[in-house]
């Protein structure tokens, strides 16, 4: 049983059974788990501009929805692992996803990364590195995969 946890969500259909793992995982009681969305930073909303529009009354419609998507992801996650009497602490980010995900880890001292992993195809895999191989190789902790895709 671990007792800081971080949990990196994508909003995938696979986000239910991390968020499941994780659950089983943590120390009852004790245990806190840190839930962690990381949006490219084109899409990251400026500072004052919560609802979508900025002061100078500029609007950011892409970086709006992508903000209130992983809000809900977070949202819906944290009240999974509530119901399991679990504390909760949810982290909205910015950045590259492998390194934002290593770089919390640090700073939260946490001693597992629970993750899920998505089937690439040969051809994905050598476009793009995985988010999952870079943590695996960087994560200052343990790292516990769950590859189950759907229900």
């Amino acid at each position: 049983m671990f007792n800081i946890l971080l949990v990196p969500l994508d909003g995938s259909p696979q986000t239910v059974h991390v968020v499941e793992l994780a659950g089983r995982v943590a120390a009852p009681g004790t245990a806190t788990v840190h839930l962690l969305c990381v949006v490219d930073p084109s899409y990251a909303l400026p500072p004052g501009c919560e609802d979508g529009v900025a002061p100078d009354g500029l609007t950011y419609p892409c970086a709006h929805a992508q903000t209130s998507f992983a809000q809900s992801v977070l949202a819906a996650a944290a009240a999974q692992l509530a119901a399991r009497n679990l504390t909760v602490e949810q982290h909205f980010c910015a950045g590259n996803p492998p390194e934002v995900i290593v770089e919390q880890a640090r700073q939260l001292t946490a001693e597992v990364i629970v993750m899920g992993h998505h089937h690439l195809s040969r051809l994905r895999r050598w476009a793009n590195q995985s988010t999952c191989g870079i943590v695996i190789e960087k994560a200052p902790c343990a790292v516990l995969i769950e590859t189950r895709e759907k229900g």
